[in-house]
């Protein structure tokens, strides 16, 4: 049975616990940034703060109490799986939806069904990354990750959900990963969507991080699923090539002039330059677009006895 009950077009899914004041505003963003048909699911791990007894006060929200912490991916996992809608979406509860993101990524999702995720670009508000136009880090593999993003549901139930073999930390990469080895297309929205408040960067950082990452190598879980991708082929070398001197890398000044005169900044020329499956003419592909950084893996990459999703590949 259907867990998502007052919309069949689009589920935003919210895992929170103990951060009721950070919730309430990401709750009352969605509200007020989406206007397409779509339901809320706020998934408690727990809460003590008043959070229960604020969810059960909201009729506009659809609560889901798991009474304990499941871990992120679990507890996200065990109730995407019971979503039916045509559209899924990931948010964090220390997030805050701006400029209609989410009703545009349907948009774009809608107009082109070769794209598999919009990921809604991210700014950090507070901490050490406030000053970065946006986060989104280059993995080893050089793919662009989306932290926040909305895909067909059918899609993503397809890769499996968020990788449980993480404890928390990289299912975001990895679900960027995998979207991307079905063949399908991983844009970003050119404005931002989503302010994000990480926590994290307001007291015991480094405490909180090597708790939660419990001893497991993340790294190499990511690796290991996608160890077919480890190796560049003759293709991308020449692509590299090409980049290096149609971006005029081989000159700061030249480079510099290039970015200024296609209107980046520093953050979009890093991904232009430096990943591997952005667009060679990203900014001028898509300069009347609402997304950028289009990444598509190459066909001969995708046909890899070792790809897990090569199945998927049409």
């Amino acid at each position: 049975m259907s867990i998502n009950t007052k919309s069949n077009y689009l589920t935003i899914l919210i895992a929170t616990y103990n951060r009721l004041e950070a919730l309430k505003v990401a709750i009352d963003a969605i509200q007020d940034q989406t206007k397409c048909s779509h339901e809320v699911i706020v998934i408690d791990g727990g809460s003590t703060d008043g959070t229960i007894d604020y969810l059960q006060s909201r009729n506009d929200i659809t609560p889901v109490f798991q009474g304990k912490l499941l871990g992120v991916p679990r507890s996200y996992n065990e109730v995407w799986r019971q979503v039916e809608s045509k559209y899924t979406c990931w948010l964090s509860d220390d997030t805050e939806l701006v400029n209609n993101g989410v009703d545009l990524a349907i948009e774009i999702l809608e107009s082109d069904p070769e794209i598999g995720m919009v990921g809604l670009k991210t700014k950090d508000v507070v901490g050490p990354r406030m000053y970065v136009p946006y986060i989104g880090a280059l993995s080893e593999l050089r793919i662009l990750n989306c932290n926040h993003g909305v895909m067909p549901t059918e899609l993503v139930r397809a890769v499996g959900f968020f990788n449980e073999d993480y404890p928390m930390y990289m299912i975001d990469p990895d679900l960027t990963a995998s979207i991307l080895c079905t063949g399908k297309k991983v844009v970003m929205t050119k404005k931002v969507s989503v302010l994000h408040r990480p926590e994290w960067a307001l007291a015991n950082k480094d405490e909180k991080k090597k708790k939660r990452l419990q001893g497991v190598d993340h790294a190499e879980i990511y690796r290991r699923k996608f160890s077919f991708l480890q190796k560049r082929t003759g293709y991308e070398h020449v692509r590299r090539g090409i980049r290096f001197l149609l971006y005029g890398l081989f000159s700061k000044r030249l480079s510099d002039f290039i970015m200024n005169s296609l209107g980046l900044n520093w953050r979009d020329w890093r991904n232009l330059t430096k990943s591997r499956f952005i667009h060679l003419l990203d900014p001028i592909k898509n300069r009347s677009k609402p997304y950028h950084n289009e990444q598509h893996i190459f066909r001969n990459l995708l046909r890899h006895e070792l790809n897990p999703y090569g199945h998927l590949v049409k």
